[in-house]
């Protein structure tokens, strides 16, 4: 029965893939809540490993340097990204994009890829996902400045996911067409 699964390569890749994002899902979220004071948190932990915040600052770095190429000054301060003179934005756990980040290293890693390959779709997803991110912060705070649009009710998040998604799957069909051309040129 194992060696039938295994040797179905689109349904060992699916459990794979299933499997390893269930494990980084999980883990992910037991470190996170290992990171936040109160609960099972863990001072070591925060200390050595809080790499959420070290992506949350990123971001918020990201989108305050997007805001101040349009002449605003800005501040950050804890979660939050200030325009001076017109509110700001606050990055809370959902909008770090983390469980998306997820998805994308446990495809790459699934995926049946040369090294070299996956290191450079890794890379290059993980920085392109983070960089949208941290457009959307931009725009978000740059909002702010706008009187019309200020209290204006705008799921970003939901935008973010389908910009995110479309660009994961436009990778990911960049990546089935690159494995079959070199499949072909392999038994050509």
């Amino acid at each position: 029965m194992f060696s039938k699964i295994k040797n179905n390569v689109p349904l060992w890749f699916a459990i794979r893939f299933l499997i390893l994002f269930g494990v980084l899902y999980a883990v992910n979220h037991l470190l996170t809540g290992m990171l936040i004071p109160g609960g099972y948190y863990s001072k070591w932990l925060d200390d050595n490993l809080d790499y959420v915040s070290g992506l949350r600052n990123l971001v918020l770095h990201g989108g305050e340097l997007i805001v101040n190429i349009f002449g605003y000054d800005t501040s950050i301060a804890g979660y939050r990204l200030s325009v001076t003179g017109y509110g700001g934005v606050r990055m809370v756990y959902s909008c770090i994009g983390i469980n998306i980040l997820c998805f994308w290293i446990a495809f790459v890693i699934t995926f049946p890829n040369r090294l070299k390959s996956k290191l450079l779709y890794g890379i290059t997803g993980l920085s392109v996902i983070t960089l949208l991110n941290m457009i959307r912060v931009g725009i978000l705070a740059l909002i702010r400045t706008k009187p019309s649009l200020r209290h204006a009710d705008i799921d970003h998040h939901t935008i973010f996911n389908i910009v995110v998604y479309l660009f994961i799957f436009g990778m990911m069909v960049r990546m089935i067409n690159n494995i079959s051309k070199t499949k072909t040129a392999e038994t050509a």
